[in-house]
């Protein structure tokens, strides 16, 4: 009897431990499984259009010098009227080239933007990077910081310019897009390009986004938002100490065709 109740413990022991077993093996595969769903999870879609557009010249030189030359709203429309119907133009009043850098080379930003640029040869293909290619320029004496004794003064003493200067090099920095590619974590575009900026020459990396376009009764909008960075005084020679050696620059770009 005894023996017969030893071996039915033994059996009831068995079988536990075989439940328990299966039940480790059972949680062990579900974590496992688990962890494989997430290394599978499908990545983020990136959506983009078929917009494309070439722009042999977003500032006819006319309509450039009609705004530099504008002092009132109405002068501005004038400009306007200056580029035809049917054709893209950068809309200058309504677009903007921002920059920043620390104070000091490290203390909260100093930041300015350029009242007056350029731009001209814009393709831009959303289906194909390789067609996306720019120049542009900005007129370093338009440099606008909102404190008038850097404006006039030491700015345009570091930038080797003259407030008199329009397009004389010394007056200039141009930026010249090399390449373009698709962004691989969203819808935008790393472009490759060449800036110029104090008679030295240096390769930068710029982010492109395609805003988007709007249709308005007297004419169609299409928008951009960039930026990039560089080395203002190690790369450039800037003679500031004021200011750190790298510079953000920002570029929020509207172009219009008036209907």
């Amino acid at each position: 009897m005894k023996k017969k109740d030893s071996i039915s413990k033994l059996a009831k022991l068995t079988g536990f431990l075989l439940l328990s077993v299966g039940m480790i093996i059972l949680f062990s595969s579900c974590e496992k499984t688990n962890d494989n769903d997430n290394d599978n999870d499908p990545p983020v879609k990136i959506v983009r259009g078929t917009d494309s557009y070439d722009i042999a010249d977003a500032t006819p030189q006319d309509y450039l010098e009609g705004l530099v030359a504008a002092t009132s709203n109405g002068e501005i429309f004038a400009a306007y009227g200056l580029v035809p119907n049917g054709q893209w133009f950068l809309d200058v009043p309504h677009s903007a080239v921002n920059w920043k850098t620390a104070y000091m080379g490290s203390a909260a930003f100093l930041t300015g933007k350029f009242s007056w640029f350029a731009l001209k040869n814009f393709s831009f293909d959303e289906t194909d990077p390789l067609k996306i290619s720019f120049e542009a320029k900005v007129m370093l004496n338009s440099v606008v910081t909102g404190q008038i004794l850097r404006d006039d003064g030491c700015l345009l003493t570091d930038f080797n310019t003259d407030a008199s200067f329009i397009d004389e090099p010394a007056n200039l920095a141009v930026i010249k897009s090399t390449s373009a590619s698709y962004n691989v974590d969203d819808a935008g575009y790393t472009v490759l390009a060449d800036l110029t900026f104090l008679g030295k020459t240096h390769s930068v990396t710029m982010n492109l986004e395609y805003v988007g376009k709007k249709e308005e009764t007297s004419y169609t909008m299409i928008s951009f938002d960039a930026e990039f960075q560089f080395n203002a005084i190690s790369d450039h020679g800037l003679g500031a100490t004021t200011v750190a050696d790298l510079v953000t620059v920002n570029l929020n770009l509207n172009f219009k065709n008036n209907k």
